[in-house]
């Protein structure tokens, strides 16, 4: 028990520390002569240089969205022949007699396998 209360006791006065507000201590220093900073000075660019960031940044991007157009594209595209191979199979297997079912999917399978 005597353990529970010292730990206690010192829990007590650092919750009352992190409420306390006190002041810090700044430290002046005089710089030497020599002293250069080590923050790089920016170069001024002309506007032609600027001009010509800004073209390439255009450049890019559209270069960019190009491509993404062209992967967007291949993609929806894909999933729409995946969505009407589904249909007509469906469509096939409702239309066809229960018998007839398994010759059809037979051929449509094999090629399927050809084109590929």
């Amino acid at each position: 028990m005597g353990v529970q209360e010292k730990e206690e006791e010192d829990a007590a006065p650092s919750a009352e520390k992190k409420q306390q507000k006190t002041s810090k201590e700044v430290y002046f220093s005089v710089l030497p002569d020599k002293y250069e900073p080590l923050i790089e000075e920016v170069e001024e660019e002309t506007p032609e240089e600027r001009r010509k960031r800004k073209e390439e940044k255009k450049r890019r991007k559209k270069q960019r969205y190009k491509r993404y157009r062209k992967n967007v594209g291949k993609a929806l595209r894909f999933s729409c022949r995946c969505l009407l191979a589904g249909l007509q199979n469906m469509t096939m297997g409702y239309s066809t007699p229960a018998t007839a079912a398994s010759t059809v999917m037979a051929v449509v399978q094999q090629h399927a396998g050809s084109r590929a």
